[in-house]
């Protein structure tokens, strides 16, 4: 232990994004579907917990911890969860009171019978440099445990923007007798000099020139500051013949400065109309959320039937406006152009209040190799109250009945078929810099969702799962006259395919593609001010990633992504295209052991080939992609 220790020590120098027992961590290895995993620092999927389908879980407000109901402020530290999986299609089938958009499920760190430590330094990509460190330690043998950690960043983005980040957590563990669990935890994340990615808007229908990536386009004085952070308690235990769960959170964002920098008019010989930076000072964003759950399971023969009692609730406040817009007059694209800082006068700020509780009752049913049928209705009360300096807004009330079904059914020891219909309230998105109402949250929308599909054990450690889906929507965007308001309905009619397991020993593969037809419908398609594709719709993304041990070399993996795009819709009239591109990283781990402690040596190269290319923002913005790029992480678990 004392030679742990002192590797430990020396280590601790060299770190960043490591916990506890980390060094096995591999997304790709843990996934069960290439559908959207997190462990750790790793992600891999399709999906993740801002695009689901094409739309975002986080800002529909479909986020859970371990199943409970958690209105989402501020990103969960990687010091205070383990990762999060996405719940979609058949990995959605059973979950309780499902959603439209899908759900992003986190699970937290806990601590383990065993004092462990862990560290982590990361060097790159771009210079970026950062030390993580984890540590779980018992109180009382498994019944009582802490575990924490702290994490300090200097970072530096593809953009050539660099910041600073400072974030700790702690989470408690106590199991004071067999089925009772109780769990506060904290976190908080402080943020400084952080620069904001220049967003491009063309004076045609084109895309911007091609420009060199890496150096930072925008004004150096827009350095962002501010704080984040989640705390709260999870608490589970049995009481006469019922299993209680519950949950009670709070999460909070708060910006003590931000900047948009916006280049419009960009021409393609590279002259720029205007450059404009918008400026935002003490916008707050904070909810108190929670779930208590009530189910009892009921055994019959091979069947198993489980009826749950839901009650959650939330209580938003957001702090936002006042900002001001200055105009730094015509400059050239691609070239720095730093200007003096100008003097900014803020305005008074928008408050808006949310109060939301649902109530619901759901039943499942099992029977151990023929399927399992799910039904639920939430019965929701919603209400919303803007507060601004100059408009009078009504309050938004709504009280709709929601439900799902959902089922799926053994046809074979390996064939599984599934289908779910699934109606919700969601909240909507938020305005974008550029609009007039910028940050202003639409209230809530109802939603809905139908899938259906299939999956397939190839072999015991392959899987193939095959689906279709229908999301439908409000759709909200920017007017004529940029104002972000309501402009039809969306509906996104796609089919998802995973490949996830281990075709051959020690080979595993996540593969996973999405084909997506998303159409608007309303006024303004209907009066041919905007075209039947919203802007950023994308036709197919596909990720595959693979994972190697070399059987002549113990400890040594190598691994690859391949991440491919087809045509990505750029405007609202639907006559430009971001043309399709596929990007290839690579990297390999080396894990070995000095003395008693486990080391990760892991290196990596981003877009291998340097491709490049535009992302389009769904207001028709532009943003380069990431360049190629390199970074080397140390890791040991003590």
């Amino acid at each position: 232990m004392k030679r742990g220790f002192l590797i430990a020590v020396a280590l601790l120098p060299l770190a960043t994004a490591v916990q506890a027992q980390r060094t096995d961590d591999n997304a790709v290895t843990q996934a069960d579907d290439a559908f959207g995993k997190s462990v750790g620092n790793e992600r891999i999927g399709i999906y993740n917990p801002f695009d689901v389908r094409g739309f975002s879980p986080v800002d529909a407000g479909n986020v859970r911890i371990e199943g409970l109901y958690f209105d989402q402020q501020a990103d969960p530290s990687d010091r205070l969860v383990d990762g999060s999986t996405v719940r979609v299609g058949l990995s959605a089938q059973g979950y309780p009171f499902p959603a439209p958009t899908g759900i992003a499920d986190y699970t937290l760190r806990r601590p383990g019978a065993k004092p462990l430590a862990g560290t982590l330094l990361q060097i790159g990509p771009f210079g970026q440099v950062g030390l993580e460190v984890d540590a779980q330690l018992p109180l009382d043998g498994d019944r009582l445990g802490l575990a924490g950690g702290f994490n300090v960043n200097r970072g530096r983005e593809h953009f050539g923007s660099t910041s600073n980040f400072w974030s700790t957590a702690v989470s408690l563990t106590w199991k004071p007798a067999p089925g009772i669990e109780i769990t506060p935890f904290w976190s908080r994340l402080r943020y400084a000099d952080e620069e904001p990615q220049t967003l491009i808007f063309t004076a045609g229908d084109y895309l911007p020139p091609k420009l060199k990536r890496g150096p930072y386009y925008g004004q150096r004085w827009q350095e962002a500051r501010g704080a984040t952070g989640n705390y709260g308690v999870l608490a589970k235990a049995p009481l006469g013949g019922f299993e209680i769960e519950a949950g009670l959170f709070r999460s909070w964002f708060e910006q003590d400065r931000s900047y948009a920098d916006i280049l419009l008019g960009v021409t393609l010989d590279g002259a720029v109309a205007d450059r404009l930076v918008i400026a935002d000072a003490d916008n707050k964003f904070a909810s108190t959320s929670g779930e208590i759950r009530v189910s009892r399971a009921f055994k019959e023969g091979p069947r198993v039937h489980q009826l749950i009692a839901s009650l959650r609730g939330r209580d938003q406040q957001r702090r936002y406006g006042g900002s001001d817009s200055v105009s730094l007059g015509p400059t050239r694209f691609g070239v720095q152009d730093f200007r003096p800082e100008p003097t900014f006068t803020y305005g008074e700020s928008t408050r808006d209040a949310v109060r939301q509780f649902t109530a619901g009752i759901g039943y499942r049913g099992v029977w151990a190799g023929v399927g399992e049928l799910s039904l639920g209705v939430q019965k929701t009360d919603y209400r919303k109250i803007i507060d601004d300096p100059v408009t009078v807004f009504p309050v938004s009330r709504d009280k709709p009945w929601l439900f799902s079904a959902a089922g799926n059914a053994f046809l074979t020891d390996d064939l599984v078929i599934y289908a779910g219909y699934t109606r919700g309230l969601e909240e909507s998105p938020v305005a974008p810099d550029i609009a007039v109402n910028r940050n202003e949250a639409p209230p809530a929308i109802r939603t809905r969702q139908a899938d259906a599909g299939l999956r397939l054990a190839i072999t015991p450690k392959l899987k193939a799962v095959a689906g279709v889906f229908e999301v439908t929507k409000p759709y909200f965007n920017l007017d004529g006259g940029n104002r972000f308001r309501r402009l039809g309905e969306v509906r996104h009619h796609g089919i998802e395919l995973s490949l996830a397991g281990q075709p051959i020993d020690g080979l595993t593969t996540v593969v996973g593609t999405i084909f997506l037809d998303a159409e608007v419908s309303g006024e303004e398609v209907a009066m041919g001010l905007i075209g039947p594709k919203p802007v950023g719709a994308i036709e197919r993304y596909t990720v595959a990633s693979v994972d190697y041990k070399l059987p002549f070399v113990p400890g040594l993996s190598v691994d690859a992504v391949v991440e491919s795009t087809a045509d990505r819709i750029a405007n609202a009239a639907n006559t430009l295209v971001v043309p399709p591109r596929a990007v290839l990283s690579l990297g390999g781990r080396y894990r070995f052991k000095l003395g008693d402690v486990p080391v990760l040596v892991r290196g990596q190269v981003g877009n291998v080939f340097d491709k490049y290319g535009y992302g389009v923002g769904g207001s028709g913005f532009f943003v380069y992609n990431v360049q190629r790029r390199y970074s080397l992480t140390l890791a040991a678990d003590l």
